[in-house]
This record gives structure tokens, C-alpha cells and sequence, in this order.
């Protein structure tokens, strides 16, 4: 419903028509929100994704709150092998055609499985643009047996 009503907005705006998007009740704070929503906030969150055997592995933060239109990039910071992979069966209703679209083939392994960086500071992002509002539990395919797991929460 939310995407839909982002998607409106931005076609009336794209086509000039501001004027009765407000005589039709659809305050200015509502327009603003509906095209970050569906544009992108700019804003970037970094995780680290990091450990060792001795340390035990990990996403720093490891539950991260964040709004629909922002960005999150995981940070290599240990040098060794990481990616980020979301379980199907714990992601908000709709979210799997959202993260497969803005997922680049040539970022993932497979369905909503991030590419594995190996260096350190290498990164991988994703846009969570016209993401639905929920949690998002995710996990390290390399290091998953060793509990490297994280959430993602996202709100309006």
C-alpha cells in the first residue's frame, strides 16, 4: 500500500501537478516522505562485520535501526571472508522483490545472499528504498555456524 502511494505521489509530482496533491488532503511533511521513501534518503549506516575464533564473529552493530530510503553498507574488518544474507522466512511480507532488485546479480550469490568480500574494507550496500517497514534478520553465510547474525529494523 505504502509503495503504491509513493509511487502515485511521484507520478503526479513528475508530471507538475503539486497543487492538488495538497487540495486532496496530502499534507507537504506526507509528499516529502513519499519521495524520500521512494528516491532514496541519502543517509548511509555502516556495520562492521568482523571477528576472529578467539573473539567469536560478528556484525557491529549487530541490530541496526534505520528509515525506509536509507542505505547500509557492511564493512569488511577483519580481513577475512564475510557477506550478508537475509532468511527468507524472517523478513517483512514483500521485502525478497526488494531486495533482489536492488541487489546486482553480479553482488550476489544467490537469492538475497550478498557477494563474500575477503578484503579488508571491502564493502558491500544496499539501498533500501520502497522497503518495507519490519525487521530483517540477517547472517554471514561463512561464518553462520559461529552465530554471526545480525537484525535490521526498518521504520518510516
Amino acid at each position: 500500500m505504502r509503495i503504491s502511494i509513493a509511487m502515485s505521489l511521484l507520478f503526479v509530482l513528475a508530471c507538475g501537478d503539486e497543487e492538488p496533491i495538497v487540495q486532496r488532503g496530502i499534507s507537504p511533511e506526507a509528499r516529502q516522505a513519499a519521495v524520500l521513501a521512494a528516491e532514496g534518503t541519502g543517509v548511509v549506516h555502516e556495520v562492521q562485520m568482523g571477528g576472529s575464533m578467539e573473539t567469536g564473529f560478528r556484525f557491529e552493530p549487530a541490530d541496526l535501526t534505520i528509515k525506509v530510503g536509507d542505505t547500509v553498507r557492511w564493512v569488511n574488518g577483519s580481513g577475512l571472508p564475510h557477506n550478508v544474507a537475509f532468511y527468507a522466512d524472517s523478513i517483512p511480507q514483500g521485502a525478497m522483490t526488494i531486495i533482489e532488485s536492488v541487489m546486482p546479480a553480479e553482488d550476489k550469490l544467490g537469492p538475497m545472499i550478498g557477494r563474500i568480500v575477503s578484503e579488508l574494507g571491502d564493502a558491500f550496500e544496499i539501498d533500501f528504498v520502497n522497503a518495507p517497514l519490519g525487521v530483517y534478520h540477517y547472517f554471514c553465510v561463512v561464518q553462520e555456524a559461529m552465530g554471526m547474525a545480525g537484525t535490521l529494523t526498518i521504520e518510516q
